[in-house]
């Protein structure tokens, strides 16, 4: 069992505290690499503490997580995943599923419903890759059940080759919030095998606060191995790994490059052997491509 580290109960050292890029270490053997760590509201670089420590999920598995600027001037992001690339072993040695994997996108926000993620998981009893939509509090979208979607997966789509989805919050009103999200299936010609969407409505504000009357938002991307029951405990070294890649990332049609983030950083360093974050790693694929390749063989904790 893994020694669980958290920011809230003081498990987090300070001697990290002041740096804006390079390793960290944030508890005992759990380490991290700041990419970037830059408020653009400020318009400077900004250290650990002020907000990407908070959001430090120790016992979480290894991950990346890069986060846009805050701001109105955006409302759309995508990306594609090559299912073909894919590699996964989320089982323990007794052939049980103890992780859940997820490629996803999604927000940060102001109002009470201030996040969601979504996107495409590994997260059933079958390794099966399926649209994700975690709603926080957002409810259950208009067109479709958490069932309907948990069931577009590869199963229903056994010739799909490459899996899309995307975010959009141009639909919001002055009286409405407004978020809608789209998953679609691909064969390898592009062409659409299946697609649903998933659209939440909210009062103006429950979700986005507003400036010069458009929302604000903080759109987010990550991919992730968390523990599958969900206790920080469970964190080991089970030898899971996961390599994916997200392709052509898009914000409002076009390349979402890293010059468009504000915060990117990783968690357990050590079971990541590699990661691309569009041009900041040290081998890029491309400067709208994520990439990563997980393996948990070092104990956390």
């Amino acid at each position: 069992m893994s020694k669980v580290y958290t920011f809230t109960n003081g498990g987090f050292t300070d001697k990290y505290d002041h740096i804006t890029k390079g390793r960290y270490v944030i508890a005992a053997d759990i380490d991290g690499y700041i990419y970037k760590s830059y408020e653009s509201a400020l318009g400077r670089e900004v250290p650990l503490k002020d907000h990407i420590k908070c959001m430090i999920e120790a016992n979480a598995g290894a991950h990346y997580y890069a986060q846009n600027a805050y701001t109105e001037k955006y409302s759309r992001i995508k990306t594609l995943v090559d299912l073909n690339k894919l590699k996964i072993n989320r089982r323990d040695q007794e052939g049980k599923p103890c992780r859940n994997a997820y490629i996803c996108l999604g927000y940060v926000s102001g109002g009470k419903c201030w996040h969601i993620d979504t996107g495409l998981c590994n997260n059933q009893e079958k390794d099966v890759w399926a649209a994700f939509f975690c709603d926080f509090g957002l409810g259950q979208p208009k067109e479709v059940t958490f069932k309907d979607i948990a069931e577009f997966n590869t199963d229903k789509y056994p010739n799909a080759r490459y899996f899309e989805t995307e975010v959009d919050i141009s639909g919001c009103t002055d009286k409405k919030d407004v978020v809608k999200c789209v998953y679609r299936f691909l064969d390898e010609n592009r062409k659409i095998l299946g697609e649903i969407a998933a659209t939440c409505e909210k009062e103006a504000g429950e979700v986005f606060t507003r400036n010069n009357g458009k929302p604000m938002v903080r759109f987010v991307r990550f991919m992730s191995l968390i523990p599958r029951t969900g206790r920080l405990e469970d964190d080991d070294a089970d030898g899971t790994y996961l390599d994916a890649a997200m392709e052509e990332l898009i914000l409002d049609g076009l390349p979402w490059t890293d010059e468009y983030l504000d915060y990117v950083w990783s968690v357990q360093e050590a079971n990541i052997t590699n990661l691309q974050i569009s041009n900041l790693g040290n081998n890029p694929l491309g400067n709208d491509i994520d990439a990563i390749s997980i393996i948990h063989n070092v104990q956390v904790g």
